[in-house]
Order: C-alpha cells, then structure tokens, then sequence
C-alpha cells in the first residue's frame, strides 16, 4: 500500500459532495416555484454545470483506490466496502422507499415495487453501484493493465463511454417507448458508460506524482479545455439536441474529467489542510446519502411564500448540507451507524489533525 496520502482528495470530496447538494436545491427551487422564462434558463445553466458531482465521485473512489492498491489487493478489501459502503446503499435505500410509503400512502405493493427500483439504483445513491463494479474490474485489472500502453486504454475506453451514452439516448431509449423510463435509470447503472472515468483515475492514482508534474506544466491548457468542454455542454442541451438533466450525458465525460484536473490543480498549491476541510470530508458519504430526505422535509415545511428563488435556494443548499451532518453525528453514537451512513471516519481525522500540526510546525 502507498504511503504517501493524496490530501488533495479532502478537498475533491467536498467539491463534488456540495455540487450535489446544490443541484439537488436547484431542483427544489424548480419544483417548489413557478420559475419561467429567463430565470428558469438560468437554473438550469447551473445545473448543467454542476452535473460533474456524481462522476467526480466516481473519479476520486478510483484514485484512491488505485493510488493505494497499485500492484496487490489486500486481504478483505471487499468485505471491508461491502459492511460500511454497500450496506448504507441498500439500508438507504430502503429507508427513501419507506419514507415515500409514508408520505403517499402507499400500499405494500407500492412500497416492494419502489424497494426493488431503489435497489437497482433508482435513487441518488446509484453512483455507489458503479463504485462496485469498478471494485470488482479493478481486481482484474491490477494485474492486467500494465500491459497495454496508456494511451491505447484511454483510446478505447473514451470510444466505450462515448459511444455507449450516445447510442442509449439517440439510437435506444427513444424506441423503447414503453420502458424508456426503467432503461433509462437501469442503462446508468452499468460501468460501461463511466468506464473512462475509472481509466483515467487510474493512471492518475498509480502515477500520483507524475500526474500532478504534468497538470503543472499544463495548466493553462486545462483551463481553456476545461471552458470548451463546458460550453459544448451548455450548447448540447440548450439547442435542444439533448435535453436530460443527467450527469449521464456523453458530453459531460471530458467537461468532469478536465474540471477534475482543473480542481486538482488548484488545491494542490494549498499547502495545509484546515480543520474544517477534514472534518466535513468524513461527512460526506452521509451527506450525499440524506440530503435529499432533508432538502424534502424542508420542502414540506412551507410554503415558503416571503422567499425569493435565490434565498429558496440558499436555504436548501445549506440545509442540504448541515441537516445530515447534525444527523450524521446523533447516529454516529448508536454502535451499527457505520451500517447505515457509512464511517465518518474520526480516526482518520484524528490521524491527520495531527500530521497537519506537525506540517505547520516544521
């Protein structure tokens, strides 16, 4: 296992978790206001350049993984994700289908049949379903892939994830009219339409320190690609050739990968980890998980008539984010709440509270 730890990764974790919550408040503020005209544009323009959160998730598992576990994987290191990663899944997963049982009224039939779509990844949380797989590839390609040369697996697997999302939204789920719906949310779930994201972490991962030599010799190429590969999006969707809401998208693949680099770059010139980055960084599997639930209990406190849009939004944003972590730490003193939020890691904060004082004090 690596030694040395990519702190930047603390930083990465927040970004992609707040754009979540974000995009989410953003559909809040959609669905709880009558937002026409140019101000419906607008929240949509910001949507669409916040759909990067779910595959920089996806980008950052990898990493990580890849970063550590670069030739051998160690014993129990899918039992480990399976107890406080895979187990939230389907605990979560159940509690969104048992919470819309509740609100809705529904019958039991409702309730198993949401239970089942939930479980197969209709919900917020399907990214951790491709996490999984990528999991179960990476046993197989840490002894296989150092064959092939890099640019030749990035070729290919760019074509792979392109060429998937395209033929799913022009080619199939347009003549499947009477299930589009299902093969849309079950399409998203399989590896092959992130399967670059996970290339590109990692050699990025197994050659941390390269990396970060080549995106400071690069930099300035990457900001300019990184407004390109943006602009494509907003035109895709706002000239009406693709309109889903979906970080799911063909297009996103180079504007997440090249924001990735983008942000990468940025915080690795920060030389020291402040207290709150580290601390927020142990929420946030849970944060992701439950700020949905909450951003829709304070939907429900309403009406929020005296509310601009705007001060709507900040409102979900913020209770999107400190709702679950205030939840988050009340679970955290029952002893299963690593099974039903995952770990919110204090020893590893406790770990690197102690290696940034002695950063500071060298």
């Amino acid at each position: 296992m690596s030694t040395k730890e990519m702190k930047e990764v603390y930083w990465l974790r927040i970004i992609a978790c707040l754009s979540v919550v974000l995009t989410h408040a953003v559909s809040k503020v959609l669905t709880d206001f009558s937002v026409t005209g140019d101000e419906r544009v607008a929240f949509r323009t910001l949507q669409m350049i916040l759909l990067y959160g779910t595959p920089m998730f996806v980008l950052i598992s990898t990493m990580v993984m890849t970063h550590a576990y670069k030739e051998n994987i160690p014993k129990g290191f899918l039992k480990k994700r399976i107890k406080y990663i895979l187990v939230p899944y389907f605990v979560m997963a159940t509690f969104y289908a048992g919470d819309k049982f509740y609100r809705f009224d529904w019958t039991i039939s409702d309730f198993a049949r949401e239970l089942g779509y939930n479980f197969m990844g209709q919900w917020h949380g399907y990214f951790v379903l491709i996490i999984f797989q990528f999991y179960l590839l990476h046993l197989l390609f840490v002894k296989y892939m150092k064959r092939f040369k890099a640019k030749h697996v990035l070729t290919v697997s760019l074509f792979i994830s392109v060429g998937y999302w395209v033929s799913l939204y022009f080619y199939w789920i347009d003549y499947v009219h009477h299930s589009s719906y299902l093969t849309l949310f079950f399409s998203r779930i399989l590896f092959v339409g992130w399967f670059f994201y996970y290339v590109v972490a990692y050699y990025c991962g197994r050659n941390y320190e390269r990396f970060t030599r080549i995106l400071n010799r690069n930099g300035m190429a990457i900001v300019f690609g990184t407004i390109a590969s943006l602009g494509l999006v907003q035109y895709i969707f706002h000239s009406g050739i693709l309109m889903r809401v979906t970080s799911a998208r063909f297009d996103v693949i180079p504007y997440t990968v090249l924001l990735f680099f983008l942000f990468f770059f940025f915080v690795s010139k920060v030389k020291k980890l402040p207290r709150w980055v580290i601390s927020i960084n142990g929420y946030s599997f849970g944060i992701y998980l439950l700020h949905p639930f909450v951003q829709t209990m304070v939907s429900r406190v309403g009406p929020f008539t005296e509310t601009t849009e705007f001060q709507y939004l900040m409102i979900q944003f913020m209770a999107g984010v400190v709702g679950p972590m205030v939840l988050i730490y009340i679970l955290s003193k029952w002893p299963f709440s690593a099974f039903i939020v995952g770990k919110t890691t204090l020893r590893t904060r406790k770990k690197v509270f102690k290696e940034t004082e002695k950063s500071k004090a060298a």
